[in-house]
């Protein structure tokens, strides 16, 4: 009789632990950093590499990457740009998308736009900041029908965005 009422116990005991662990499991903030740039992301996301990017993470359902421009590369692609603005409104013509479209938050201006690849929609939120003697293109990527359940996280995360300069 003793035995079945510890075995009773000993079920509820690991029942609760694991419910309990289950509603106390979510991501948590994690820093990123790549050169001047560090973003606070959860843990969820991974590091990974990609061509013409300097820093690139994934997690399940969104992307993030980012490219770092110099003054001494823009000036010699031809481009005449002395202010933040100057660097969105190019960003802004190369992705064919309306300068009106531009956005400032804070201390950075962003865009969306969507595209079709392979046959999905995904929507992108490009962020343009200013660093020392440089701009840095940062882009969230996700699927357009999942981009309402994590547009305020990533907003989150772009505002968690800093640049040394």
């Amino acid at each position: 009789m003793k035995f079945k009422k510890n075995y009773k116990l000993l079920i509820l005991t690991l029942l609760m632990g694991v419910l309990l662990g289950l509603c106390g499991c979510g991501p948590n903030p994690k820093n990123f950093t790549h050169g001047d740039l560090t973003i606070t992301l959860t843990d969820e996301f991974e590091e990974k590499t990609m061509d013409m990017f300097d820093a690139y993470y994934t997690a399940e359902h969104v992307a993030f990457t980012a490219r770092e421009e110099t003054d001494e590369v823009l000036e010699y692609a031809g481009y005449e740009i002395n202010t933040l603005k100057d660097y969105c409104h190019e960003i802004v013509v190369l992705n064919g998308v309306n300068p009106s479209d531009l956005i400032q938050r804070g201390d950075y201006y962003y865009f969306t736009n969507t595209k079709t690849v392979s046959g999905a929609n995904y929507t992108y939120i490009h962020c343009m900041f200013e660093g020392s003697n440089s701009y840095w293109i940062c882009e969230f990527t996700c699927k357009t029908k999942d981009y309402d359940k994590y547009k305020d996280d990533i907003f989150k995360w772009a505002d968690s965005i800093t640049i040394k300069k």
